[in-house]
């Protein structure tokens, strides 16, 4: 890193400009260097007067309160001032220095909030189509709880308001970011009512003649009703298309079946009656698309106070409250790379997971939001995430090891430097990797030899501890190191025997967007994520092949293959709802496979993994 010979204050100082997103810049090395000169007088002078100061005061509480209640004491007194030195210790350590009556004051704010957002979309019960599709409406369209406690948290944490909790009303918040539901109505069902009449008479001399069917068909109007059409926000708005339904059958072409609804005589009459009739509900075969405008939903939380300068810090308070809010989806990706999909997965610890929303945050300031797994797995190696010193930034910044106590601090810098070798390695994971272990150097001298290999990492480290006199440099063994800890999706390949298209280029187009969330209805990258059939229905759109629908439609275009006949390239499917295929993903071989699923969004998933968890429907292959 180019930190220069700052001190911990000056790298806290950045890291606060950084948080709250003035963008202050920290002084340059020679004002640092000059005001360093003129305090270390300051700083001698006040270091022999502290030390006295201690040894008078250690000297009397030890002869007042004995040696055990004194070690106790100053045990207090470092994790208090640990603590303190942490911003938001009580946030993103898990709130360990909240008193036990105040996390349940939190638990129970926090159901409120929940129960207002689930009454903003209760009226959705109420419409007519299926329960699972409901379920899917309503969870997709409910204002997520976390961002009206984000905007209690804000206020709290960022702009130090002495509140409580209670001054914040969870219904009057939600009002604004709730849906407002519009209806057609429908005018234009018609009933069809049919009779077939059969007259029977009998002669003088005893014999019975038949006359008819006489048929006659009549169509009225329907009585008017209403159909969900639409959900507005103040920032967004999803269209629910109607889908009428012929009946008997509920089909959605009209056939020439008929409902028998009665028999009646007459005289020598007998009249049946039939009956057809068309029924408009929501279209409940597809997932309709929530389409939300940014800037729009910022402009509501500047509204309340919020800085556009946090807006990003806003946006983890909010996916730290609720992990199933889609970022993406209000505007959040923020790094000037479209949606940025992940160039990898990380295989790392919960300790180091608790630090993704600042890597993440860290990552799009610096333009390498698609890196933050592997700098996960950088975490992973480096301090396996409970070390305050995070990403071990210290000596980069040419301190001694762990000077930083900030995990923030260090997880700024440790991006900061990840980004600029990353830059200049030209996005060579591996020479990045190792550059970040043995300094910007690194790059220069792989590159001249061909790029990364270990004996290039050894020779280097040999001629670096040659030239210190020191008896090693670095870890040569960096790169294996912390790839343990990712898997990297950037080079996958495949075959495309038994297909009819290109397996390899299905499988480029699904793999840009690694990493994206899961969204429920979601068809197109601009919807912030896919779900399972969207993202095989927008790739093979791209090859030209049409597989609109949802899974089960995508079923039924495919013909079964055994398993033993399988190629990458088939479709796989599993029943994870009802009784019908409802997710689908495409086989890749070596028992994996492609997918949008909503733990990890898009992602490569086991077959036999799934198969533990759902009834698997089996291989499917798309013919002509």
């Amino acid at each position: 890193m180019d930190g220069g010979g700052m001190n911990p204050q000056d790298l806290a100082n950045d890291a606060a400009g950084q948080a709250g997103g003035a963008g202050k810049k920290i002084a340059g090395k020679m004002a640092r260097k000059a005001a360093g000169k003129a305090l270390k007088f300051l700083k001698k002078i006040a270091k022999e007067f502290i030390k006295k100061l201690i040894l008078v005061v250690g000297k009397s509480l030890l002869a007042i309160l004995g040696p055990w209640v004194l070690g106790a004491l100053a045990v207090v007194l470092v994790v208090a001032i640990i603590l303190s030195a942490i911003p938001f210790a009580d946030w993103f350590l898990g709130g360990n220095s909240r008193s036990e009556s105040q996390k349940k004051a939190d638990i129970q704010y926090e159901e409120k909030f929940k129960k207002a957002a689930d009454k903003t979309v209760a009226e959705i019960n109420n419409i007519e189509a299926n329960a699972a599709w409901k379920a899917n409406l309503m969870n997709t369209l409910k204002p997520s709880w976390g961002i009206p406690a984000a905007l209690v948290r804000y206020h709290i944490v960022v702009k130090d308001k002495k509140v409580k909790l209670s001054d914040y009303d969870p219904d009057d918040l939600i009002q604004l970011f709730k849906p407002t539901f519009s209806y057609s109505t429908i005018t234009d069902d018609m009933e069809t009512i049919k009779t077939v009449t059969y007259c029977t008479t009998t002669d003088e001399e005893g014999n019975t003649h038949t006359t008819g069917p006489t048929t006659n068909i009549t169509s009225t109007a329907r009585p008017a009703h209403k159909v969900l059409s639409a959900a507005t926000f103040n920032y967004g708005n999803m269209n629910i298309k109607p889908l009428k339904r012929y009946y008997p059958g509920g089909t959605e072409t009209k056939t020439d079946q008929w409902d028998e609804t009665g028999t009646s005589s007459s005289g020598d009459c007998t009249t049946t009656s039939y009956r057809q009739y068309e029924h408009t509900t929501v279209d409940d075969r597809f997932q309709p698309v929530l389409n939300i405008d940014g800037p729009k939903f910022q402009s509501v939380l500047i509204g309340q106070g919020i800085k556009q300068e946090d807006m990003k810090l806003v946006y983890e308070f909010i996916k730290t409250a609720d992990p199933t809010w889609n970022p993406y989806l209000y505007g959040g990706n923020g790094s000037g790379n479209g949606l940025g999909g992940y160039a990898g997965q990380a295989k790392v610890s919960e300790a180091v997971m608790r630090w993704e929303p600042l890597v993440r945050k860290y990552a799009i300031i610096y333009g390498i939001e698609d890196q933050v797994n592997l700098i996960l797995a950088v975490i992973q190696q480096e301090s396996g995430g409970n070390h305050l010193d995070v990403m071990q930034s210290s000596e980069s910044a040419n301190l001694p090891p762990n000077t930083i106590i900030d995990p923030e601090v260090s997880i700024m810098y440790g991006v900061k430097h990840f980004a600029s070798v990353f830059r200049s390695a030209g996005g060579d994971i591996k020479i990045t990797l190792q550059a970040y272990n043995f300094g910007g150097g690194f790059i220069d001298y792989a590159q001249k030899r061909g790029g990364y290999s270990k004996e290039v990492a050894i020779e280097f480290s040999e001629m670096m501890a040659a030239r210190y006199g020191w008896a090693r440099y670095g870890d040569v063994n960096y790169v294996e190191h912390v790839l343990r800890y990712y898997t990297d999706w950037s080079n996958l390949t495949v075959g495309s025997d038994g297909q009819i298209f290109d397996v390899q280029e299905a499988l480029n187009i699904m793999s840009k967007y690694m990493g994206l969330p899961y969204v429920w209805g979601g068809r197109t990258p601009s919807s912030g994520g896919f779900d399972c059939s969207g993202l095989l229905e927008f790739a093979f759109n791209k090859l030209g092949i049409n597989l609109y629908g949802t899974a089960a439609i995508q079923y039924n275009k495919t013909v079964p293959v055994s398993e033993s006949e399988a190629q990458p390239g088939d479709l796989v499917f599993w029943v994870t709802r009802g009784d019908f295929p409802s997710h689908v993903g495409m086989y890749l071989g070596n028992d994996s496979f492609i997918n949008a699923n909503n733990s990890k969004g898009v992602s490569i998933s086991s077959v036999s993994n799934w198969n533990k968890l759902y009834p698997f429907l089996g291989y499917r292959r798309i013919v002509k």
